[in-house]
């Protein structure tokens, strides 16, 4: 059986490339397969370019003006078969279902609003029921607590027992159940942090179909880092998917740092001297072939170091910001709030390393394709042809010309009149 990560992520906005990139990498970082994000702030016919470098795979529901949203992203490596999908005009749910290693699941992300969320709930969960098919994963923010002496610090909620009753009741009557819960009988943890009323509440939820509970390995809270909310995690196991294969790629930022230049230069004036030594020294095609290998190899374990360095930087952040989060959540202390955003500020910082990379190879993308035909020019060509097309002609009077002898005599007149030419004798 593999594992399968699915996480889900209320992020505040995603139109903003830099930050969509730190989000992105955290994503890779913590090996995720399937993304849940709400609010994504993409309008209806302006969602921005989103690289399928790492998630191929992109489903959206939007909104007509720049709020909400939500969005459902498949990595590449996981051969997922989309079959249907359902969203909504309001931009606030998405379901999209399908197979993966011929095993059907429905994928189910949801942004409740801030208001009569508990009746948009059991509104939504009726019309996933119709949906459905197979293992049914419904996570997003639901803006409610499900049980507020648990799931939220101060015990209490604006929404009456009776109200949460009947949506517990329509969460049975689907046949799924809350996750972290499950795994957490008396746990208390939360996703997010009201400044307002200064009080933490775990509103994000992942919700599994009851009859695949023995498919759950683990659920977990993240850190509030890049957002307002905590991402969750749900692991969830499946049959043996097809072995990831990997290639590798030069970091063209390794060459640009004039420490690690110097580190190359160095083994590659070491390897030639080795190797043109001799009575009998190999041939240079030989030669030449062979360094190849070890330069690699050389830009391999450099690269290598350095991620781990990096990682090690933004492992350590994370159980500062994981342990100062847990303190603030009991005492609410305005220095350990301060040390919580000084932590959170150094790592944007660390993941805008990767962002500044990803813009880089973007360039020389830009730069190596020049004025050659290729996507890029397309899409510049596409855009001018839309921007200068001609649908209609007007005459003088603004009458729409529909017949081609009033057309050509409309660009007779024209021309004549701009080039001050001679009219034209009967």
């Amino acid at each position: 059986m593999a594992e399968v990560i699915v996480s889900s992520f209320n992020v505040r906005g995603l139109n903003e490339p830099c930050k969509r990139s730190q989000i992105l990498s955290l994503l890779q970082k913590d090996k995720v397969s399937i993304a849940f994000f709400q609010e994504t702030h993409f309008r209806s016919g302006k969602i921005p370019n989103l690289p399928p470098k790492n998630f191929s795979q992109w489903y959206h529901s939007t909104h007509g003006s720049a709020s909400r949203g939500v969005s459902i992203a498949i990595h590449k490596q996981l051969p997922f078969v989309v079959s249907a999908s359902s969203s909504d005009p309001e931009g606030r749910y998405l379901f999209v279902k399908g197979t993966i290693a011929d095993t059907q699941i429905t994928l189910a992300n949801v942004y409740a609003p801030n208001r009569g969320q508990v009746q948009w709930l059991i509104q939504t969960l009726s019309h996933l029921s119709s949906f459905k098919e197979g293992i049914v994963i419904l996570g997003g923010d639901f803006n409610v607590s499900l049980d507020p002496s648990l799931d939220s610090s101060s015990g209490k909620s604006a929404i009456t027992h009776i109200r949460l009753r009947r949506l517990k009741l329509a969460l049975r009557k689907l046949g799924v159940f809350d996750t972290w819960r499950t795994l957490n009988p008396a746990g208390k943890d939360y996703t997010f942090f009201s400044h307002a009323k200064s009080s933490y509440h775990r509103l994000d939820h992942f919700i599994l179909s009851s009859k695949h509970a023995q498919l759950l390995l683990q659920a977990k809270i993240g850190n509030i880092t890049l957002s307002d909310d905590s991402p969750i995690f749900l692991h969830f196991s499946l049959t043996t998917l097809p072995k990831r294969e990997w290639n590798w790629r030069l970091n063209d930022t390794l060459i640009l740092d004039q420490t690690n230049s110097q580190k190359l230069a160095s083994s590659l004036t070491e390897f030639f001297q080795r190797n043109n030594a001799g009575h009998t020294p190999p041939s240079p095609p030989i030669v030449w072939e062979t360094h190849k290998a070890v330069i690699r190899g050389e830009l391999i374990a450099l690269g290598s170091h350095i991620k781990k360095q990096r990682s090690h930087a933004i492992a350590t952040l994370l159980t500062q910001i994981e342990s100062l989060e847990l303190v603030h959540k009991r005492s609410q202390a305005l220095s350990c709030a301060a040390e919580l955003i000084d932590a959170r500020t150094k790592l944007k910082n660390l993941l805008n390393v990767t962002s500044a990379k990803l813009l880089l190879r973007f360039r020389f993308k830009s730069y190596a394709h020049g004025d050659k035909g290729n996507k890029l020019m397309a899409a510049l060509v596409k855009k001018q042809y839309s921007d200068s097309f001609i649908s209609a002609i007007k005459d003088a009077k603004g009458t729409h010309l529909k017949s081609t002898s009033d057309i050509a005599k409309a660009f007779s007149t024209f021309y004549t009149e701009l080039y001050n030419l001679p009219l034209p004798s009967d």
